[in-house]
């Protein structure tokens, strides 16, 4: 099951607007799950089949991807992430891959993240020198329609990782 992408090809299908603004709709969506951190709507946004590629580990099926959801945690508390260059491509079946670059933004520590939620029309500053760009990424997620027409993760490949990891607190 290869997420493996050629984005400057040209696609092998045609991939009609609709579907293209739906899929890249759903990732940035999925991102902000990440972002506000919601599990359980988090979950729910893979198939049941997932299977996560990434440079802390590979989780295969719900189960195994719902603990390392647990173990990432931490690191996502004050993060937002900014997703750009889509390139959407035919997947396997009707499946489609969409292809993009992830930049984290540190904007607060985490320690101080859930003041974010109640504070969202103050401006914040914080010591650290925030905000500030903490890692960058490529990121390959092959997305599945379910049978009512809703998108799930089937695949999610992350790698030409870099990090600022001092500014992972």
């Amino acid at each position: 099951m290869s997420t493996s992408a050629l984005p400057l090809a040209q696609p092998k299908r045609r991939i009609d607007a609709d579907t293209r603004f739906e899929a890249i709709d759903f990732v940035n969506r999925v991102n902000f799950l990440f972002d506000r951190w919601q599990p359980e709507e988090l979950l729910a946004a893979f198939s049941n089949d997932v299977i996560v590629d990434h440079p802390l580990g590979r989780s295969a099926g719900k189960e195994e991807l719902a603990a390392f959801l647990k173990g990432y945690e931490p690191i996502t508390h004050g993060v937002r992430r900014h997703n750009c260059n889509h390139v959407i491509d035919a997947g396997p079946g009707d499946d489609i891959i969409v292809t993009y670059y992830i930049l984290l933004i540190r904007i607060a520590p985490s320690s101080e993240a859930s003041n974010l939620k109640s504070a969202a029309m103050r401006i914040m500053e914080y010591d650290e020198h925030l905000p500030k760009l903490i890692s960058y990424a490529m990121v390959t997620d092959r997305l599945t329609r379910t049978e009512a027409g809703d998108w799930r993760v089937r695949h999610k490949r992350v790698e030409n990782v870099a990090e600022d990891k001092p500014f992972h607190f």
